[in-house]
C-alpha cells in the first residue's frame, strides 16, 4: 500500500511538469503572432506589404539623388499620374504645367534646389522619362513638386468645384464631391493610456496609388530627421502625413480655395520647412503661416510627443484659426470648422457640406470609444463604413474609409492609412497599410464592369497589404555567447516586431557577432539558437543599439527541464512527493492506532 500510494503520487507530480514546461515555454514569446514574411533590413530599398522602404542621408543634394536613383521607376509614375490628374481636370498638359512651375524657382531656398537636382540626377540617371517622353529634368521635378500651389493658383476662390473643375468631370452633384483625406488627433483621458493617437489616410484618384507607396527615412545635415510616406520625387510628402526627431507628428486633409497671394511663400516649400525645423505645435504654426501664398488650405493636425498636446492648424489662406488641447480629441476630414475660414472658402457648414457626414461620425466613435482609443483602433476608424447620411455600413463618400467609386462611378478614395501614438512617435515609428484602409480591393475588372464611362489606361489593381509598422533606421548589433563568455558562430538570431510580427533572420560569424545595419525602429523580440541552446530578451530598438545574448541548454521543449535546472527541479519534485507520502502514511497508521 505504501510503495503503491508513493508511486501514484510522484507519477502525479511528474504529469504536471508537461503544463509546466508549455507554461514556461508560452511566456518567453507573449502574445506575438505571425505576421509578414522576413525581409533584409540592409538593402535600399526594399518592399514592404506594398509600400518601397527606404533610408537617405548627407546633404541636401546626396538626399535628393539617392531618393531619385532608387526611385527613379516611380518618380516616371508620379509625374505620369500628376500629368493626367492636370489635363483631365484643368485641361493643362504636361507642357504647359512646366511653364507654371518654372515660375516657382525663384522662391525655392538654396538647400531645397539642390535637393531637386539631386532627385533630377538620379532618377534621369535610372531612366526616368516625363509624360512628353523626355528624360527627367529640373522643371519636371519642380513643377511635381509644385502641382498643388499650381492648381490653387488656377482655381477661383469660394469654388467649392476647386478638385473638379465644372463638377460634371465625375458625373456627381455637389453633396458627393470627393475631397481628400479622413484623419483624427486624440490624448489624454479619451485614449487607453493616456498618451496621444494621431491617425490619417490619404484620399487620391486610384491612377496615383503607385506614387504614393513609399516609405523614407530622412536624415539631413540640419534640422530634424524626417519619416514620412513620400510621393516619389517630392521633397515633401504628398500625402501629408509626417514624423519627425523633435516628436512631431503631422497629418492633413485639405480644405477649398480661398485667396491666392502672388508673391508668397509655397506651400511645399514651407511644408518641408516646417517638418524639417519646427520642434513645436507653436513653431510649426509659425512656419506655416509665414508669407504665406494661401495655397494648400487645410487642416494640420499636429501632435507633440514632449507635451503630449495635440492641435489642428486649420488655414485657410488670409484666415488661420488654431485649435488645441490636453485632454480631448479633433476630428478632420475636409470639412471647414471654423465659419470665417468657412466663409473665406464659400463653402457651406452642416449637413450642406458633402465631407460633413464624416465629421460626424469621428464624433460618434469618440464618443463610443472615450477612454479606450489606440493606434490599432485608429486604424479601425480609418476603415469604417458606416455612413451617417443612410445610417447603414454604406462603403462611399460620405465613410471615413474613402470609397467614391460607390458614390459617382470616378475611382477614387482612400489609398493607404497611417496611425501612431506618442510611445511610438518617441521611437519614429507608425502604423500604416497600403490600399483601401478597409482592407478591400479596387480590382480593375470590377471598374470596367460597374464604371466603364471611368476607366483610364493608368488603373491599376490596388491590393491592400497587411497593418504594418515603419520607423526610422538604425543599426543593431548582437553578440551571443554562452554560458562560459564564448562567442558562438553560426548561431541564428531572430527579431520579431511585437507591433507587426514582421521577422529578421541572420546568424553570427565566428567572433559570435550579428549585425544589422538597417534595422527599423520597433519593441522586438529577440530569439538566439545554436543547437540544444537558447537565449530569448525584449528589445526596443531607439536609435544605435547593442545586444548580448547568453545561449542556455534547454530540452526539445524549451521549458522548465532545461539543462541543469530541469534536473533540479525533477528531484525537487520527487523528495516532495515522498514527503507528503511518508506524511499520510503515518497519518493513516496513527488513526489505525486509535480505532484498535
Amino acid at each position: 500500500m505504501k510503495r503503491a500510494f508513493m508511486a501514484s503520487l510522484s507519477l502525479s507530480c511528474l504529469l504536471l511538469l508537461p503544463g509546466l514546461m508549455m507554461s514556461t515555454q508560452g511566456s518567453v514569446k507573449g502574445t506575438i503572432e505571425a505576421g509578414p514574411a522576413p525581409y533584409v533590413a540592409d538593402e535600399m530599398p526594399f518592399e514592404k506589404e506594398g509600400f518601397r522602404y527606404l533610408q537617405v542621408s548627407g546633404s541636401p543634394s546626396e538626399i535628393g539623388y539617392q531618393h531619385g536613383s532608387m526611385l527613379s521607376d516611380i518618380v516616371e509614375r508620379s509625374l505620369s499620374g500628376y500629368a493626367h490628374a492636370t489635363q483631365s481636370w484643368y485641361g493643362i498638359g504636361w507642357r504647359a504645367a512646366r511653364v507654371q512651375g518654372m515660375s516657382y524657382w525663384s522662391y525655392v531656398p538654396q538647400e531645397q534646389r539642390d535637393e531637386m537636382d539631386g532627385i533630377v540626377k538620379g532618377a534621369s540617371e535610372g531612366g526616368a522619362v516625363n509624360p512628353l517622353g523626355a528624360p527627367v529634368d529640373r522643371w519636371d521635378i519642380l513643377t511635381l513638386n509644385a502641382i498643388w500651389d499650381i492648381w490653387w493658383r488656377m482655381s477661383p476662390p469660394g469654388d467649392p468645384w476647386w478638385w473638379f473643375p465644372g463638377g460634371t468631370v465625375i458625373g456627381a452633384d455637389e453633396s458627393n464631391v470627393p475631397h481628400h483625406c479622413s484623419a483624427f488627433v486624440a490624448t489624454g483621458s479619451m485614449t487607453l493610456d493616456g498618451g496621444f493617437v494621431i491617425g490619417q489616410s490619404l484620399w487620391m484618384p486610384y491612377f496615383l496609388a503607385p506614387a504614393h507607396a513609399v516609405f523614407m527615412d530622412i536624415i539631413p545635415e540640419k534640422g530634424n530627421r524626417i519619416l514620412m510616406e513620400v510621393t516619389a520625387g517630392m521633397i515633401w510628402s504628398g500625402t501629408e502625413f509626417y514624423l519627425n526627431s523633435a516628436g512631431l507628428v503631422v497629418g492633413e486633409t485639405t480644405l477649398g480655395v480661398g485667396h491666392y497671394k502672388w508673391g508668397g511663400l509655397p506651400s511645399f516649400i514651407r511644408l518641408r520647412q516646417a517638418v524639417q525645423y519646427a520642434d513645436s505645435i507653436d513653431s510649426f504654426v509659425e512656419i506655416m503661416v509665414d508669407r504665406s501664398n494661401g495655397a494648400y488650405c487645410g487642416d494640420y493636425l499636429i501632435a507633440d510627443a514632449e507635451t503630449n498636446e495635440v492641435a489642428i492648424l486649420e488655414l485657410g489662406s488670409d484666415i488661420n484659426v488654431v485649435a488645441r488641447t490636453m485632454d480631448g480629441y479633433l476630428g478632420s476630414c475636409n470639412y471647414p470648422w471654423d465659419p470665417d475660414v468657412a466663409k473665406e472658402m464659400g463653402e457651406p457648414q452642416g449637413w450642406d457640406h458633402g465631407c460633413y457626414p464624416r465629421y460626424v461620425r469621428w464624433e460618434q466613435l469618440m464618443d463610443r470609444d472615450r477612454g479606450n482609443v489606440t493606434a490599432f483602433k485608429a486604424m479601425e476608424y480609418l476603415g469604417d463604413h458606416y455612413d451617417t447620411v443612410e445610417e447603414r455600413d454604406n462603403p462611399c463618400s460620405h465613410t471615413l474609409c474613402g470609397h467614391v467609386e460607390n458614390a459617382s462611378g470616378y475611382p477614387h478614395g482612400s489609398i493607404d492609412a497611417k496611425a501612431t501614438n506618442r510611445t511610438m512617435t518617441l521611437r519614429m515609428e507608425t502604423l500604416a497599410r497600403y490600399g483601401h484602409s478597409c482592407g478591400r480591393p479596387f480590382l480593375v475588372e470590377d471598374q470596367k464592369r460597374d464604371n466603364p464611362d471611368y476607366v483610364f489606361d493608368d488603373l491599376i489593381d490596388i491590393i491592400p497589404g497587411n497593418i504594418s509598422s515603419f520607423g526610422a533606421f538604425y543599426p543593431l548589433e548582437v553578440r551571443v555567447q554562452d554560458g562560459k563568455g564564448s562567442p558562438v558562430q553560426g548561431a541564428k538570431v531572430i527579431l520579431t516586431s511585437r507591433v507587426d510580427g514582421a521577422s529578421i533572420e541572420t546568424a553570427t560569424g565566428a567572433d559570435g557577432m550579428a549585425t544589422m545595419p538597417m534595422l527599423p525602429c520597433s519593441h522586438y523580440t529577440v530569439e538566439g539558437k545554436s543547437g540544444s541552446s537558447y537565449a530569448v530578451l525584449s528589445y526596443v530598438h531607439n536609435g544605435d543599439g547593442s545586444i548580448e545574448l547568453v545561449l542556455k541548454e534547454r530540452d526539445g521543449q524549451g521549458g522548465l527541464l532545461s539543462g541543469g535546472s530541469g534536473a533540479l527541479v525533477i528531484i525537487l519534485l520527487i523528495i516532495i512527493a515522498i514527503s507528503i507520502s511518508v506524511v499520510l502514511i503515518r497519518v493513516k497508521r496513527r488513526k489505525g492506532q486509535v480505532h484498535r
